[in-house]
């Protein structure tokens, strides 16, 4: 780890860069606390070690600066003074300092102060990290109820269409049937014997039907009046079910532990998601006959929900994504297979990391496997990474199925 490191005596600085070598500690010293403060906006200093007597801008007016700005990330300050009153040692961590250090230096006392600062600095992070996930689980609640109330919108427009679309082809199979009706008679009339002369008018109308049904293409019409609306009705049908799987996906006050079928809900999660995969790969599914679980829905449906965004978004042009299921000894085997770009193998031992993402910035979070390995270890589960650059991804989670642990029961 980097530490910073502000000293105007020389013997001073070189001794505490030294020491912090040993330590393991990366020193990078400056002489003042105008240049110690300039590198601070700059670059994500973590530990800072400041003479309390320097020129320019002494160690106390650094600390103050430093807490009134604010940075994203805590900076652990360390004081040192050659001040052995305790008032005045205070008085510094009035102004900033998380703790001080008296001169001369003492190796071993600088060891267990940086230590502190260590644990301080960990502490922080992961309050930090479960205040992030937090926001993140707030967030997503509230989408999870947005998307609720907009499946229901969608679901009142796309009843009345369908019914509608169903009378509709009620009656066009009446009006068919009249027309073909029409067709005959209108057919008979034109061969009737020139003995039978026809009135003008009729012979008139039936000659006005006669090229209207030519310009009209009326054999083609019927026929395809008939698929346009069963078109139509399979597209309310997708359209109904889209609705019914994004409710089951984000149905509020749902955290309940139900009795489900995996293969169901990953069918679910593809439907919810096909938008994003459709145009970059073909699914594949091997889905075995696997025994039921009691689980947390939700929860897994947003795990494979990320895993299949993640496949996608790992494809560059055109692709395939593999879903196999398979029943092994007390537990239900998942495996999602992507022919993508595959990860490098110094960063898989890192893809469960929170916040640790290959993506670019702005692009993702890093914390959505993160995430995932939270669930499916919730669930008594594992989850695991095979991958090949240039060659695709494999994601392998296990589910037992054969008893109920105490952290879901």
């Amino acid at each position: 780890m980097e530490i910073l490191i502000a000293e105007d005596d020389l013997v001073g600085r070189t001794l505490l860069a030294e020491m912090v070598k040993k330590i393991g500690y990366d020193p990078l010293v400056v002489k003042d606390g105008a240049k110690a403060w300039k590198i601070i906006q700059q670059k994500d200093v973590k530990l800072l070690i400041t003479d309390w007597q320097m020129p320019d801008l002494d160690g106390i007016s650094l600390c103050k600066k430093i807490r009134s700005a604010k940075f994203p990330n805590y900076i652990y300050i360390i004081i040192v003074t050659a001040n052995t009153k305790k008032k005045e040692c205070l008085y510094g961590i009035a102004a900033g300092a998380d703790d001080y250090i008296m001169k001369p230096f003492s190796f071993e006392e600088i060891q267990i102060r940086l230590k502190a600062g260590e644990r301080v600095l960990e502490l922080e992070k992961k309050c930090k990290n479960t205040n992030i996930q937090l926001l993140q689980a707030e967030k997503m609640a509230s989408i999870g109820q947005l998307a609720a109330g907009v499946a229901h919108e969608i679901n009142n427009p796309t009843g009345f269409v369908s019914s509608n679309l169903k009378t509709l082809f009620d009656y066009q199979k009446d009006i068919v049937q009249l027309v073909i009706e029409y067709k005959k008679l209108l057919k008979l009339l034109g061969s009737v014997s020139i003995s039978f002369d026809l009135p003008e008018l009729i012979q008139h109308q039936i000659k006005t039907i006669s090229d209207l049904e030519n310009e009209a293409d009326i054999d083609f019409i019927l026929d395809d009046i008939s698929d346009l609306i069963s078109e139509s009705r399979e597209g309310t049908e997708r359209i109904k079910k889209i609705v019914s799987n994004l409710k089951d996906f984000v149905h509020p006050g749902t955290q309940k532990l139900q009795t489900t079928q995996i293969n169901q809900n990953i069918e679910s999660c593809l439907n919810i998601v096909w938008n994003e995969i459709k145009y970059k790969a073909k699914v594949i599914k091997k889905y075995q006959d696997i025994p039921e679980i009691k689980c947390y829905p939700q929860q897994l449906n947003q795990v494979f929900t990320n895993l299949l965004v993640n496949a996608a978004q790992a494809i560059e042009k055109k692709g395939t994504i593999i879903i196999k299921t398979q029943k092994k000894k007390g537990y239900i085997e998942i495996k999602i297979s992507d022919t993508g770009a595959g990860i490098k193998e110094e960063n898989l031992s890192k893809i469960f990391d929170p916040f640790f993402t290959t993506k670019p910035v702005g692009s993702g979070t890093g914390l959505g496997l993160h995430v995932a390995y939270q669930i499916i270890q919730k669930h008594n589960g594992n989850i695991s990474v095979e991958s090949e650059l240039d060659k695709g991804t494999t994601f392998t989670i296990c589910l037992p199925y054969s008893r109920i642990s105490k952290n879901l029961a």
